[in-house]
């Protein structure tokens, strides 16, 4: 049986901290859970009723004016770890209430008013439209355990609703103008145009790799594509929590902080493609038998892996024994320390994350970026 979401979640959800008295347990898991009842239908339906489509009065095809709303509203209630809503709803509620937001006891629902959570799904919308269009352009079969959104519907419609999510991501943050001020709002809208812009800019770097014999891959390379397709998401849902809340943060410092948990991230969803967990792929080593640009195949480049690497895709394409080729990948990697290289990177930056938590001087902002 697969992990649930909130089970997926690193098993640290309960910190101990001196600044609200010895012994003051904090856990993040009530506002983990309650940003996943956001995403329930019943919440969803609520928040987006403003914005969804009204069908035109009589006619035997109105329902076809519903039929990309109803498709989204679907795609946006379906799998997920909803990590980036809950860091915009993490980021605000520490923000603007301190300490007292993580305390057992503490009633969550009052913590995020409906403009924040209008804000977490906009964020989870930006996600989700990238999903869809990402598993169009590498043909993939299967997401969060289920048929891709384009194998269901097909790859216009898919595109269509993925098209929709992002002008419904932008729609839901210009509609909090009334709550947030629109200084703010024009400042949290001019940071997701960048991140949109930058995760575009990853992604055509990953195509352009993936569409080539990709021996030019250096792991920095790698890496590059993992900031700009992830790291982006992260720092603007970070920073839409706190300008919400009202607090500053040195851009530098949320900068680079992102940077790091951007390309960790990847550098684990790398490493996670050749793990037999059943849910969001369809066997693993997908992305190394396709040649992704992936910081495995740059580190076996380096190591002077090229032909070799080659050899076994090339006999894996011309037998069709994909299983064989994947052992003879894996092994290969092993061999070479591509595996090993890659745990030794992720701890690295995962090392600096936590130096740069550390030298915050806000406590409570301190604790969050040491969370994430």
């Amino acid at each position: 049986m697969s992990a649930s979401p909130i089970s997926a979640f690193p098993r640290d959800l309960v910190t101990q901290t001196g600044d609200a008295g010895p012994g003051v347990e904090h856990s993040y898991l009530p506002l983990l859970r309650e940003t996943h009842g956001i995403f329930e239908v019943e919440s969803l339906c609520d928040l987006l009723a403003p914005h969804q489509a009204l069908s035109p009065a009589g006619g035997a095809d109105r329902e076809a004016f519903r039929a990309t709303d109803r498709v989204a509203m679907d795609w946006l209630a379906t799998g997920g770890k909803r990590f980036r809503p809950f860091i915009i709803a993490a980021a605000y509620a520490v923000g603007k209430h301190g300490l007292r937001a993580l305390q057992p006891g503490e009633h969550i629902p009052d913590l995020l008013p409906r403009h924040v959570r209008s804000m977490a799904v906009a964020i989870e919308a930006f996600h989700k439209a990238s999903l869809a269009h990402d598993d169009i352009e590498d043909d993939d079969p299967v997401r969060y355990g289920k048929p891709t959104l384009h194998r269901v519907h097909g790859v216009p419609a898919a595109i269509n609703v993925g098209d929709y999510l992002v002008g419904l991501g932008y729609r839901l943050i210009a509609a909090q103008t009334d709550e947030l001020g629109a200084e703010c709002v024009a400042d949290i809208l001019g940071r997701l145009s960048l991140a949109h812009l930058q995760l575009c800019r990853g992604q055509g770097a990953d195509l352009a790799w993936h569409g080539s014999d990709g021996e030019d891959l250096r792991p920095i390379d790698a890496l590059r594509i993992g900031a700009l397709k992830t790291a982006p998401a992260f720092e603007v849902a970070l920073y839409t929590g706190l300008r919400a809340a009202g607090v500053a943060i040195d851009q530098q410092v949320l900068h680079q902080f992102s940077t790091y948990i951007g390309e960790g991230y990847q550098v684990l969803n790398d490493l996670s493609d050749w793990e037999e967990d059943g849910t969001n792929k369809a066997k693993p080593g997908a992305d190394g038998m396709s040649s992704r640009p992936t910081v495995l195949r740059a580190f076996a480049l380096e190591g002077g892996g090229a032909d070799r690497l080659q050899r076994i895709l090339s006999a894996a394409e011309h037998t069709e024994a994909s299983a064989t080729g994947t052992t003879d990948i894996r092994e290969f990697y092993s061999e070479l320390g591509v595996f090993a290289k890659a745990e030794t990177l992720y701890a690295r930056l995962r090392g600096r994350a936590l130096e740069l938590a550390d030298s915050i001087g806000d406590a409570p902002l301190q604790e969050l970026l040491r969370f994430l």
